[in-house]
């Protein structure tokens, strides 16, 4: 195994799986298809030609894009949902530098306008976004839909997504969005619950899940389910817009002067837009009768949403309330760490020989006494690229298990799923006079693998919990990927250390029974529901 192989596993298995999700998509992301395929052409006619250095070839033109371009757009969409249209602008001008989508050197274009529009500059944002409307960019129905939101022209906005076709609401993430607004702003509850559940199935793919829910919710006067959902983002909505769909959600439950009282304090927002939407709302509670009760059909479409909120809650792998829990998980990355460096100063590249072997996996000396070599050689990694792969393992896999099983019991699984490889190898040195020397936390990470894939067994055999079976379903498919990249790494002709895929098995296959036997928060109980 060398660094050369694993970045070109890296490279296809990102490539590929990029690609896949781009052409179900559709021709939307007809760019991210050819550019991903371009990747995987590089990779494979690397390992033909230049095997040697494959990996880095393709992982290079990965990260420079697909990867950058790929994070620089996810943080221009964060940025805009958090109302910073000037950083989501810059981050838009530097990811399309680097990706060639054409739409992308217009959305800039777009995200200035929100700034201006947010600024109170209403008039040159709506001619900025008018002139992007008559270009030929896919992303001119969307100019357009975002002017009339703007404007807050709610039926032109709905007009103009259902002439566009259902197909393209569920390729254009940000239209399908703001059609739901407009449903729900003028008041079609009904029409808005039974065009949600006649995209269930699509919804996740259609990036625009979270303001799903939120509309939904808010529109029928759901106020703790709203309140969820605003605070369920990693990055949390700003104040105002925090404040506001509470305060629609108030008046669509019943309750105007929670309502009038917030959008009261909003008319003197310093954004404009939030600003005139609150005065439309705070002149529309003196005026209009009471809101009406959803219809008992609506109400069945907001539960059915409600336990699909909540399921995702529970079960999304890595979860950001998960990701709290973490702070065993950054004791054993510091233990680990601090372990490497006191055995490799002071180069760092490698662990010393004599280091690595007063404390690896050796089972002659283990059975002639030396018995803390069955605990100690999960905490030995033979090179910072050994140490830095199993590290990001246990950051991404141990905030998860942390949250599912508390500290006591995540040492247990951890500590399991090592020390079967301990027995297993231990085995063999006494029955068959195996050498096998091992070093490092391999068995330890696929056992937290395991009990991740044990915990998702579990809900959904007891919820019938769709989210649960597809974490379930791509763990499986990450078990099946780490097999053959075992198999392959050690059969590449490499000089280097092998990988002792026995060890990762038993220890995938330890974690995964302790977690059976250990009862865990996250399928525990009932997936709690808000319904008014």
């Amino acid at each position: 195994m060398d660094l050369n192989h694993i970045l070109l596993w890296f490279a296809g298995i990102s490539a590929a799986s990029l690609c896949w999700r781009s052409v179900r998509i559709g021709r939307r992301m007809l760019s991210w298809t050819l550019v991903s395929s371009l990747v995987l052409l590089i990779g494979l006619v690397g390992w033909w030609l230049f095997p040697d250095v494959a990996g880095e070839v393709a992982t290079l033109f990965l990260v420079l894009l697909l990867l950058i371009p790929s994070r620089l757009s996810q943080a221009a969409t964060r940025a805009s949902e958090q109302q910073r249209y000037g950083r989501a602008r810059r981050f838009a001008q530097c990811a399309a530098l680097l990706h060639p989508v054409a739409d992308w050197r217009v959305l800039p274009r777009v995200f200035h306008a929100f700034e201006l529009a947010q600024a109170g500059q209403l008039a040159e944002a709506e001619a900025r976004l008018q002139l992007i409307a008559r270009t030929n960019s896919s992303i001119a129905p969307i100019a357009q839909a975002q002017r009339l939101r703007l404007l807050g022209r709610w039926r032109e906005l709905k007009e103009l997504a259902e002439r566009q076709g259902l197909l393209t609401l569920r390729t254009q993430p940000a239209l399908f969005a703001l059609y739901l607004r407009a449903l729900g702003e003028l008041g079609c509850i009904d029409e808005l619950s039974r065009f949600l559940l006649a995209q269930e199935r699509t919804l996740p793919a259609t990036g625009a899940q979270d303001l799903a829910f939120l509309y939904l919710f808010a529109f029928t006067g759901q106020v703790e389910l709203t309140r969820q959902v605003l605070e369920a983002k990693r990055r949390s909505y700003p104040a105002e817009v925090h404040d506001f769909w509470l305060a629609v959600a108030s008046q669509s439950a019943g309750h105007p002067q929670e309502a009038r009282r917030v959008f009261g304090q909003l008319r003197s927002s310093k954004d404009a837009q939030v600003r005139a939407r609150a005065e439309e709302r705070f002149d529309s509670l003196a005026r209009a009768a009471p809101e009406d009760p959803p219809s008992a059909q609506a109400m069945v479409v907001v539960a059915r949403f409600a336990r699909t909120f909540a399921e995702r809650q529970r079960f999304s792998f890595n979860a950001a309330q998960g990701r709290r829990k973490n702070q065993l998980t950054l004791g054993l990355i510091a233990v680990n760490a601090v372990v490497y460096v006191a055995g490799s100063l002071p180069g760092l590249l490698e662990t010393r020989q004599s280091f690595g072997e007063r404390w690896a996996f050796i089972g002659s000396e283990i059975v002639a006494g030396q018995w803390w070599r069955t605990f100690s050689y999960l905490f030995v990694h033979a090179s910072a690229l050994h140490l830095l792969m199993n590290l990001g393992g246990l950051w991404v896999l141990g905030p998860s298990i942390e949250r599912a099983f508390g500290r006591a019991r995540f040492c247990v699984i951890y500590l399991a799923a090592g020390l079967a490889g301990s027995a297993t190898y231990l085995a063999l040195a006494l029955f068959q006079g195996s050498k096998e020397e091992l070093v490092g936390a391999s068995g330890c990470i696929m056992g937290l693998l395991g009990a991740n894939a044990a915990v998702m067994l579990r809900a959904w055999l007891k919820h019938r919990a769709p989210m649960a079976r597809q974490v379930f379903l791509r763990l499986l498919a990450i078990v099946a990927l780490q097999v053959v990249f075992d198999y392959t790494a050690n059969h590449s002709g490499s000089d280097g250390p092998q990988i002792a895929g026995l060890a990762h098995a038993v220890g995938l296959l330890g974690g995964f029974l302790s977690a059976l036997l250990l009862r865990d928060e996250v399928s525990a109980g009932r997936i709690a529901e808000y319904v008014r």
